[in-house]
């Protein structure tokens, strides 16, 4: 569970933490407008994903922190952009994790990738980070492994939405780590 640090608090807009030192108003009046301002992550997935990819990022994210969370499901990976942007814009989510499992056909990688486009969009219209988690039917060699990677993929996007929300500082220590969701990490290149 991540804590909020002592007489500080995080600015939601930049990320930075802030010492309530540098505040006109009582640290009581600052904790009261923090524990009436809770984050909400947004959470877009398909009934066509043969995982329940939302319940996963679900049960990580209230292992690891506690916010709201809005959950919506929609049919298939190419209506994941415009959910996405729903629950940004109607819902005030602070951050949204779009989770599909694309077919294994090249259809299907077509499909995928005018979702992804679609999610990009998304985020530059929102000014949002709506982080994509896909898992290609044909990334496993079989179901069970197929399984295991939707979970893991899941679970470790999940953990980064929290950074982004809480620590993005933490990101900055990864940088150039080779950090892979669902499989091993790639580790860094050594010059």
């Amino acid at each position: 569970m991540i804590e909020p640090e002592k007489d500080k608090v995080i600015d939601l807009e930049t990320g930075r933490t802030i010492s309530t030192g540098s505040f006109q108003e009582s640290p009581e009046k600052i904790l009261t407008e923090i524990l009436i301002y809770m984050p909400t992550i947004g959470i877009a997935d398909t009934t066509f994903a043969r995982y329940d990819m939302g319940r996963a990022a679900i049960d990580e994210i209230q292992k690891n922190v506690s916010v709201k969370i809005i959950r919506v499901t929609v049919p298939g990976i190419k209506d994941l952009p415009v959910a996405a942007k729903k629950l940004i814009e109607e819902k005030g989510c602070d951050i949204v994790m779009a989770l599909g499992m694309p077919g294994a056909k090249e259809q299907d990688k077509i499909c995928a990738h005018e979702a992804s486009q679609g999610i990009i969009m998304a985020q530059l219209m929102t000014n949002t980070h709506i982080i994509e988690v896909f898992v290609h039917e044909n990334e496993g060699k079989d179901e069970k492994e197929l399984a295991f990677l939707m979970d893991r993929r899941t679970r470790e996007h999940a953990l980064n939405v929290i950074k982004l929300l809480f620590k993005p500082e933490k990101l900055i220590r990864e940088a150039g780590t080779g950090q892979r969701q669902g499989f091993e990490d790639a580790g860094s290149l050594r010059s």
